[in-house]
This record gives structure tokens, C-alpha cells and sequence, in this order.
């Protein structure tokens, strides 16, 4: 467009405003306007098109953002952006073109670039909502799951969250972030092909029953393997059966060793184990203290059982924290 400068607005229905956001050294700033204000918030009410050829002679022109930059604004184009109902969603801004005026090819080609930019927009937000349907949607089957047995509530969304917190630690990407996010949630939905009076035994299982509640994380692989996950989620199922796999071949139900166990499948395996021993009361066992289950997992580590760098990690960072606010307090209990 041969412009000085762009600015892209989107509505904020809640707020009745428009939003943008600018990217500085110090980090994002964000800009708020109310509808109807100015001339974008003008474009964003009426939907019309505005090329003004002297801004400071245009009574909705807003002076004080020139005052406070030192920049002054000559020539504005401003174009509604509609999604494909013809909904206003925002507004697309150029000020100042280098040569003259803002003609009526400018006009249609910036309509064009704002339909565009609509369609994009919109197709990232149907992207957003379809992923926070799905992981609602997992996190209630998984609640769901846990309150089978009261000891348990809320162990899966711990578990999640510890995870990610060690995959943050670890470096993982935002959309590995997201994948052990799921399948750490989604860990233990296995356990609906359990019988309940195995599952919510009060007692020591025996080694029947033992056997039974260990085929859970079987379960879950080939529950989840029946869910149609996108290509970056293809993992899911074997990652999500992996917490109880041991780096050196003693775990279940596959028997993994080191080789075949991936680090989201490592680091959920920590998390697993840290949560269960410090939130389960049993009449045969007590939840532990952080020392007592720190140990544990340490030994783990030892015995070649669990990641030692994923656990040195864990420990030197203290990454059990957020979700556990409180837990170096030695009076510390965990409620559910």
C-alpha cells in the first residue's frame, strides 16, 4: 500500500471495544478503543469504508495518540473486516501513503487484504475453539474416571499439570506442550475397563487383582487408539500408556526399555508416580511427606526406573510447586 504504518483491530464483543496489539522490546503492548470511537472504531460500528485525505480536518480523527508519539498522521484508509456471515470482527488501518493520496484501487485491494486477513483470523479461532472443545471433553472423561474412586479425584489433572510444568522445564515446544498435556490427562482412562470392586478395593490387591488393575494402561492405549487425533497428536495413545513402562524393562504392560520410551512418556511417568505417592490415603498406606516421596523418586531414578535427568530436574526446580501450593510446609496435607 506504500504506507507509513498498519494496524490491524479486532472487536472485543465482551468489552465492546476494539483491541490490537503492538509488539515492542519490552514485550506486548496492548491498545484498547470503545466502538464508535476515532476513526477505526467508526468503520468497526458502520462496516463502511473510510479514506480520509486530511485526517486533521475529520472530526472523529483522535488527536492524542499523534500528541503523545510526535507522529502526525496526514492520509488514514480504514476497511472493515467481516467473516464469511458478514459479521464485523475488526478493522484493518493504513496511514499516511508515501505518494498522495489513498485511491479507490487502494480502496479495493485493501478490502481485499482485510477479506483475507478475516478468513484467516476466523479459521484460527474455530482452530482455538475446537481444541479447548477437545480438552474439555478430555478432562471431564478423565475426571470422570478419577471419581470412580474418591481417593483419586483429581489425580489425572495433577498429573497433567506437572507434566507440562516439566516439559516447560525441559524446553518442550508449544505444541508438544500441548500433546503431553493431553495424554498425560488422559493417562489413566483405562482404568473404565477395570471392575469396580478391584479399582476401589480398600484392601492390598492380590496378584490377580494386581494383574487386572496393571492391564489399565493397555486399556488406555487401545481406548485412545480408537479416537481420531490430527497428525501432531498421533502420539497420544502410546504416550498416554507409557507411566508405568520403567527404563529398564520392568514396567508394564509392554515392557518397554529405555530405547522405546519417548521423553513425554518419561516425564509423565514422574509425575505419575510423585502425585500418587503424595495424595493417596489408603487403610493400608498414608499419602507421604515431600521428603519421603522426593526419595522415592530419587531411588527410582537410581534403579534405573525413571529419567535421572527428567528427576534431577524435577527436584533441583522444584517443579512440583504450582500444583502443589504449599507442599515444603512440613504440617503440609493434601487436599482434594
Amino acid at each position: 500500500m506504500h504506507a507509513d504504518r498498519s494496524t490491524l483491530y479486532l472487536i472485543d464483543r465482551d468489552r465492546n471495544e476494539l483491541v490490537s496489539f503492538i509488539a515492542q522490546q519490552s514485550g506486548i503492548k496492548e491498545i484498547r478503543l470503545p466502538m464508535g470511537m476515532g476513526i477505526a472504531g467508526h468503520v468497526a460500528e458502520t462496516g463502511k469504508t473510510a479514506n480520509i485525505e486530511d485526517a486533521y480536518k475529520n472530526p472523529l480523527f483522535n488527536k492524542e495518540t499523534d500528541i503523545q508519539t510526535g507522529y502526525i498522521t496526514r492520509t488514514v484508509l480504514c476497511v472493515p473486516m467481516k467473516n464469511r456471515e458478514g459479521e464485523i470482527i475488526g478493522v484493518l488501518q493504513v496511514l499516511n501513503k508515501k505518494t498522495g493520496l489513498f485511491t479507490e484501487y487502494d480502496e479495493w485491494l485493501f478490502r481485499t487484504y482485510a477479506a483475507y486477513a478475516a478468513t484467516a483470523i476466523e479459521n484460527a479461532r474455530l482452530h482455538e475453539e475446537r481444541e479447548k472443545t477437545f480438552l474439555s471433553a478430555i478432562k471431564a472423561l478423565a475426571a470422570a474416571i478419577d471419581r470412580r474412586d474418591p481417593v483419586t479425584a483429581g489425580h489425572s489433572e495433577r498429573v497433567a499439570r506437572l507434566s507440562v510444568d516439566i516439559g516447560k522445564s525441559v524446553g518442550l515446544t508449544k505444541t508438544e506442550l500441548k500433546m503431553l498435556n493431553y495424554a498425560a490427562t488422559l493417562h489413566d482412562v483405562g482404568k473404565i475397563g477395570v471392575r469396580d470392586n478391584v479399582l476401589l478395593k480398600p484392601d492390598k490387591l492380590t496378584s490377580e487383582e494386581r494383574n487386572e488393575m496393571n492391564r489399565h494402561s493397555r486399556y488406555t492405549k487401545e481406548i485412545l487408539e480408537e479416537v481420531y487425533f490430527t497428525k501432531e497428536y498421533k502420539s497420544i495413545p502410546g504416550i498416554a500408556a507409557m507411566h508405568h513402562e520403567r527404563l529398564d524393562g520392568t514396567g508394564y504392560p509392554y515392557g518397554l526399555k529405555a530405547e522405546q520410551l519417548n521423553t513425554f512418556g518419561r516425564i509423565v511417568a514422574v509425575a505419575d508416580i510423585f502425585d500418587a505417592l503424595m495424595s493417596f490415603d489408603r487403610p493400608y498406606k498414608k499419602a507421604l511427606s515431600l521428603p519421603e516421596t522426593l526419595d522415592i523418586v530419587r531411588n527410582e531414578a537410581e534403579n534405573n526406573h525413571l529419567d535421572t535427568n527428567i528427576v534431577k530436574l524435577f527436584i533441583e526446580k522444584k517443579v512440583y510447586r504450582d500444583t502443589f501450593p504449599g507442599i515444603e510446609n512440613p504440617d503440609y496435607r493434601h487436599k482434594r
